[in-house]
Parts: C-alpha cells; structure tokens; sequence
C-alpha cells in the first residue's frame, strides 16, 4: 500500500471511490491497472524480503535455523565480499516462488562463533540445512544452475516428508 501511495495511484483510487459521475468511474477503470501492477510488484518484494532471514546471533540462528519447519539455506558472507554481493541476491531471486524454502544470510564479522562452529573458511559459503542438520553446502560463488540444484534437492525431499 506504502508503495501504491508513494506513485500517487491510491488518492485517485479513493476518489473515484467516493465520486459516484461516469467520468469518475471511466478515470477509475484506467487507473486500477496500473493500481494492481503497483500492489504485485509490492508484494513480491515484500514476499522476498520475507524469505530472507538476517541472523544476528546464535540464538536467533537456532530459532530460524534449526529450530524451523522449513528446509534453510545459510548464506555466510561478509560486506566486503564482492561475490557475496552477487549470490545473495541470486540466491534471492531463484528462492522468489519457493515458499517452503527460507534463506538466512549471516555476517561472518559478527557472528564469529557460528563460523567456529560450522568451520567457514571462506565466503560465500552456503549451508543446507533441514531439521537443524546440514545436509549439502558450496563454498565460493557457483553458477545459478548449482544453486537451482540445491533447491530442488531440498524441494523433492521436503515434498517427500510430507
């Protein structure tokens, strides 16, 4: 809605609403178009940023990692990573009509005991994980087909769980 009433669309959507002339309506029927383009394209950048998990500690990687009931790529990077700066969002856009699949995005910086912990010697460094176990990883930056691969592969067994 944010967005709609940022382009200006939402005013003229009311006022069409609360003026009753056929002019009115016409202006309105040329208008919800682009009311809905706004609102689909909203929504699916809120969908992505909803996918996106930022994980600040051990105690929220354990409640959105391995504690959660979908299957969780963890994306360990660092802001002066410029392949992480390219996967991140690959990985993002690849993730975009995946429901059942989360992505969670951790600084290595910042989070020094999670990378002692899973042993990351390097960024990217990317971990599979369902029912808190990794089960696949890749270090570096991989081609998009890589990363389809490991989707699917945690897609088929998800779907195989249920």
């Amino acid at each position: 809605m944010l967005k709609i009433a940022a382009e200006g669309i939402a005013p003229r959507l009311a006022a069409c609403c609360w003026i009753g002339s056929s002019s009115a309506q016409s202006s309105c029927q040329k208008i919800a178009p682009q009311a809905a383009k706004a609102t689909q394209k909203y929504l699916t950048q809120s969908q992505a940023l909803l996918k996106k998990l930022v994980i600040k500690d051990h105690y929220e990687f354990d409640q959105k990692v391995i504690n959660s009931d979908n299957p969780v790529i963890v994306n360990f990077h660092a802001e002066w990573c410029d392949p992480c700066k390219i996967l991140t969002p690959k990985m993002l856009e690849l993730l975009e009509n995946s429901s059942e699949i989360d992505l969670a995005v951790i600084d290595v910086e910042t989070n020094l005991d999670l990378v002692e912990t899973f042993e990351v010697k390097a960024v990217p460094a990317v971990l599979a994980f369902r029912n808190g176990v990794v089960v696949d990883k890749f270090i570096g930056l991989v081609d998009a087909n890589s990363i389809e691969t490991l989707i699917d592969k945690l897609k088929r067994k998800q779907q195989q769980k249920q």
